[in-house]
């Protein structure tokens, strides 16, 4: 009973995507649980044995074809699919032994153990993503779930009365694996603290890219309004110890209040700025997931550069201001009106005029000498992105 209220509030998480399944896991659990129904069935297990397995198969081939849904979940990576790959040889090593054999009993012991190796390659993507990703999951049903192998183990005990403690091993480890999945993914579960808005839309957490970051708390299709960007306007060149700008054109700046003063950069983000200061998805953004902004679309400052770490494939390893990292793009990058103006004018006369972008002048130019800006959003970028000679800057600057 417990194992079908897990797979039921679990399914319903997935269809409402709250949560994102490991699709590597899902389908090592699907086919395992499957070759484990075959195995008992036909040993002549009885109905009431068969009870257990056969609602895991249902529920887990229905969360496996659900994974395959576009955008449902991450895809595999290359560590997974190895997990998956050996998973795959030691369940059909398994099974030759277990359909190949008429009578296993001498070895009875020796083959539930090389069994449950299998429990722990299938769990190690999920282990291994709520690890990296806790948000990607929620505790419920995984405490569900080890509820119901703890009270598995315990019956078997009172059962077997200690007589074969290999029996153990399975509903112990069961327990142990979903208690430690339901502890992964307590980490992500957002404090009150860090909700930004009472419909719980947004909340802060910790990042993988820096520090702390901006965080999905509901379900975004592509186009839907993620926040708007408030703050003090900020005009010309000023430098402060520890800014958090965020650039609309040459020389005007907002200084965010939350959630965007935490907004990371990504050089494939999810989101990016649009008519009117406001932030938009750009495609799918899922419950729990980060979300991201390319520094390079809020920079019309030819001076500003900074290195990248996002880890993204796309990575750019250093951004620029917007005319010279989308320098080679023949349309205009997802930014704000003026920010695509900026970046417009450059291209137009690098085309017209051959000159590179970083030579031409700002839309708006301010009489000199120009003083030292640190670049925007100190706090969102660690010191080692920063310049020697803006690090060196640490008191309030203003142009004269």
């Amino acid at each position: 009973m417990l194992q079908a209220i897990g797979w039921i509030v679990y399914s319903r998480l997935f269809l409402k995507r709250v949560i994102r399944p490991n699709a590597a896991s899902s389908f090592m659990f699907a086919y395992g649980t499957a070759l484990m129904v075959l195995l008992e069935a036909g040993s002549g297990a009885s109905w009431h044995v068969l009870a257990l397995p056969v609602t895991c198969t249902i529920f887990s081939c229905l969360v496996a074809a659900l994974c395959l849904r576009r955008g449902a979940t991450e895809p595999v990576d290359g560590i997974e699919a190895i997990a998956f790959s050996a998973d795959v040889w030691l369940t059909v090593l398994w099974a030759a032994i277990a359909f190949g054999y008429g009578d296993i009993g001498p070895y009875a012991a020796g083959f539930v153990i090389a069994g449950n190796v299998t429990t722990l390659t299938a769990f190690f993507p999920v282990l291994r993503s709520t690890y990296l990703t806790p948000e990607r999951e929620q505790p419920a049903p995984w405490c569900i779930w080890t509820l119901a192998y703890t009270a598995l183990t315990i019956t078997t005990i009172l059962a077997d009365r200690g007589q074969h403690p290999e029996l153990l091993l399975y509903p112990a480890l069961s327990a142990f694996l979903h208690g430690s999945v339901a502890l992964l993914a307590f980490r992500g579960k957002p404090r009150r603290s860090d909700w930004v808005d009472e419909a719980k839309t947004i909340y802060i957490g910790q990042s993988r890219i820096h520090g702390a970051g901006m965080f999905a708390g509901q379900h975004f299709e592509p186009g839907d309004m993620l926040c708007q960007l408030s703050g003090k306007a900020i005009f010309g060149a000023v430098t402060e110890d520890g800014p958090n700008y965020i650039g609309l054109g040459p020389d005007v700046w907002i200084d965010p209040i939350a959630p965007l003063d935490r907004i990371n950069h990504h050089c494939a983000p999810n989101a990016a700025f649009g008519a009117h200061r406001q932030l938009r998805a750009l495609r799918i953004i899922h419950p729990g997931e980060e979300i991201t902004l390319d520094y390079s679309t809020t920079e019309a400052d030819p001076d500003w550069w900074m290195q990248c770490g996002c880890q993204s494939p796309d990575c750019r390893h250093v951004l620029y201001a917007i005319h010279r990292s989308f320098a080679d793009h023949a349309t205009p990058p997802m930014a704000s009106p003026l920010m695509q103006l900026v970046w417009q004018k450059r291209h137009d006369r690098y085309k017209t005029d051959g000159m590179h972008p970083d030579a031409l002048p700002l839309l708006m130019e301010l009489p000199e000498p120009l003083p030292l800006r640190i670049p925007p959003s100190l706090r969102r970028r660690s010191s080692r992105h920063l310049r020697p000679a803006a690090q060196a800057t640490t008191r309030l600057r203003q142009q004269k």
